[in-house]
């Protein structure tokens, strides 16, 4: 293996700097033949040694030794560019030996595949050769993301992930791992894209980075802007907190495919997303506790604070909030300031029971009793005929 890389390597030293553009026919194949069985022979040669190395532990230093020697030759000829500055291109016979070298790591990780560094830096220019190679332009990808309407959040997201290069500024590509799970992910993304999807399509795409263990900063950085949109919105806290315990649940129900992590020294994004899901749940039902903590009176033993009675029942006045919500006549962020107000400044001529917990159970009942219904619905159509006899216009 040594004496076949020493003899590519000499190649290298003696053709730099060396004009080849008066070259003749025929010295262009004699090069061609010299380089094809110069890696033809490392071939061999790593074949022959591989076979008479003892054991595991030696097989893999080995091949991991082999990797470093093609990754320093491949580092070698990208330094060996043409003088000319207006010209950042290798001269053609160099591109053969890249090319070469790149062929020989490919060898290596098909059938050296447990053995293989995974962890080692990839040789310089091998991802913007190999990208073409293994799918479309990062470009399609946004067309296809745009046109089914994808989070603009989301595209740039994946956009910048399959624009990935060892210099790129949010998605670092250093190591043979992080290639390959490029590659692996952004064919998957494509076939899911390809796939009828159902349901709302970027909740999908995140489950799908769930199941690839995309544990990114910036992937999880997106998570935690969406979960923002529904903590920090106009719904009322109870709305909030159905929609974190929905994603709770369909977060937790994603199977993860992927072989490998994004980043193994990273935790799993799905135990991240969930983890921050039930932080975030707890944070709300602590913040509605300190809300209604600060509307109870400062004086318990003080006079009552009811000032009016309503001449129903509390189930009747519960169905008549729930009506008035639905169609927003009142607003409210959190159904606890209902609550709160109605044992404050509110009793039934029953003089019943109006703790918040009885209150809860009235206002979310899915089916009102038809008494209740029946009832709120005369007084309702008793205020219609009285504003029709005195307030007609």
């Amino acid at each position: 293996m040594a004496a076949a890389l020493i003899k590519i390597k000499g190649f290298v030293q003696t053709y730099t700097g060396y004009n080849f553009e008066n070259i003749t026919d025929l010295e262009i194949e004699e090069l061609k033949v010299f380089l094809a069985e110069a890696f033809l022979s490392v071939r061999w040669e790593i074949e022959s040694e591989f076979d008479k190395v003892p054991d595991f532990s030696n097989k893999t230093q080995y091949i991991h030794n082999l990797q470093l020697q093609l990754t320093h030759l491949a580092g070698g000829l990208t330094g060996f560019d043409q003088e000319n500055d207006d010209s950042k291109q290798l001269s053609w016979v160099f591109e053969w030996v890249l090319n070469g070298v790149f062929e020989l790591f490919e060898y290596l990780r098909t059938y050296f595949k447990a053995y293989f560094n995974y962890e080692a830096d990839l040789p310089v220019k091998f991802i913007e050769r190999a990208k073409n190679t293994y799918f479309t332009t990062p470009q399609d990808l946004t067309d296809k993301l745009t046109e089914l309407k994808v989070d603009k959040d989301l595209v740039n997201l994946l956009k910048n992930f399959s624009e990935a290069s060892r210099d790129s500024e949010k998605f670092n590509l250093r190591t043979w791992r992080q290639w390959d799970y490029l590659v692996g992910t952004v064919i998957i993304i494509y076939a899911f894209l390809d796939d009828s999807i159902k349901g709302d399509i970027n909740l999908e795409l995140l489950k799908l980075l769930i199941s690839q263990e995309f544990n990114s900063i910036q992937v999880y950085a997106y998570f935690i802007k969406y979960v923002e949109r529904i903590t920090l919105g106009e719904a009322i806290f109870q709305e909030q907190q159905q929609e974190l315990l929905y994603l709770i649940k369909v977060f937790r129900q994603v199977r993860i495919d992927a072989e490998f992590m994004y980043d193994s020294k990273v935790q799993s994004l799905k135990s991240s997303v969930l983890e921050s899901l039930e932080a975030e749940l707890a944070y709300l039902e602590q913040k509605e506790k300190l809300l209604i903590q600060s509307l109870k009176a400062t004086e318990p033993n003080g006079p009552s604070k009811f000032y009016f009675t309503v001449a129903i029942t509390l189930a009747e006045l519960m169905f008549f909030f729930r009506i008035m919500l639905e169609v927003k006549v009142i607003f409210t962020k959190f159904n606890s300031y209902l609550y709160e107000f109605v044992s404050n400044h509110i009793r039934t001529q029953r003089a019943e029971n109006l703790s918040k917990q009885s209150q809860r159970n009235h206002l979310s009942n899915k089916l009102f009793p038809d008494r209740t219904v029946k009832n709120v619905k005369g007084w309702l159509e008793k205020m219609i005929n009285h504003i029709n006899l005195y307030y007609d216009i």
